[in-house]
């Protein structure tokens, strides 16, 4: 089992799939900070003969900012690089070819979720961390815990949508159709948080874990808040895994 993990990181490494999505994160930490800071004088440089003043961004402001365009663009971009795991890999007959050797369907599955779970915790977590000091740098102090708690429910986040994404390319033939089918979910499971957030069924819905970000941060909303949207959260994607595993174990290739 090591030495598949170790071959599907050095794999995706070299495929430069997964750190174009950390440098993606990484470009909202570097830029946040100082677009917040600078934004009168942006502003002011582009609006010739109009007088646009804007208040002084706080550092939790500036630190939401960052995790917000990671939970936008960052999950967006994240789709598009997992959506070929598996998928390409059918396509091309490489996924045929590895399971010739003695690997079983669900090692192979297994050593795929792993290597993505740990590029996408350490890389957000390490990105995060750049963020809040930068903020910290250029702006203040945003509290640490919230921050940590906030960041921690945008992981949970992307981990769901990057399994969903990674479910629909192991059992759909093309990884377009991964693709799409998981944008789709992506941004009808927004809209639905329109009207789930005022019910209370909120509590169990993951886009829950976004909307309370900017309440963690803030310190309005206690730490606890996110254990239920955070259980059914990794519940989800334990099952999702299981019925893409089990439906996988099944397959012609």
């Amino acid at each position: 089992m090591t030495t598949l993990l170790l071959k599907e990181l050095k794999w995706n490494w070299r495929s430069f799939r997964y750190p174009a999505f950390l440098l993606v994160v990484l470009f909202f930490a570097l830029l946040d900070p100082p677009m917040m800071k600078y934004m009168n004088e942006i502003l002011a440089r582009f609006a010739e003969g109009v007088e646009i003043v804007m208040p002084d961004p706080t550092p939790e402001e500036t630190f939401f900012s960052y995790l917000s365009d990671v939970s936008q663009m960052g999950i967006l971009v994240l789709i598009f690089m997992v959506m070929g795991s598996v998928a390409r890999e059918k396509e091309t007959g490489a996924a045929g070819w590895m399971l010739s050797k003695p690997i079983g369907r669900w090692q192979y599955l297994t050593a795929k979720i792993i290597v993505l779970f740990a590029i996408l915790i350490a890389g957000l977590y390490i990105c995060s961390a750049l963020a809040y000091l930068y903020t910290m740098t250029l702006i203040g102090k945003a509290p640490l815990a919230g921050s940590i708690m906030a960041t921690t429910a945008l992981v949970a986040y992307t981990l769901l949508l990057a399994t969903l994404t990674f479910a629909f390319s192991t059992v759909l033939k093309s990884q377009l159709a991964a693709g799409g089918l998981a944008v789709m979910v992506f941004f009808l499971s927004g809209l639905l948080n329109l009207v789930v957030a005022e019910t209370a069924a909120a509590d169990f819905y993951p886009n829950t874990l976004l909307a309370l970000m900017k309440p963690l941060i803030d310190g309005t909303a206690a730490p606890s808040a996110i254990a239920v949207p955070l259980t059914v959260t990794l519940l989800l994607i334990l099952l999702l895994f299981m019925l893409a595993g089990r439906r996988f174990s099944r397959m012609e290739l």
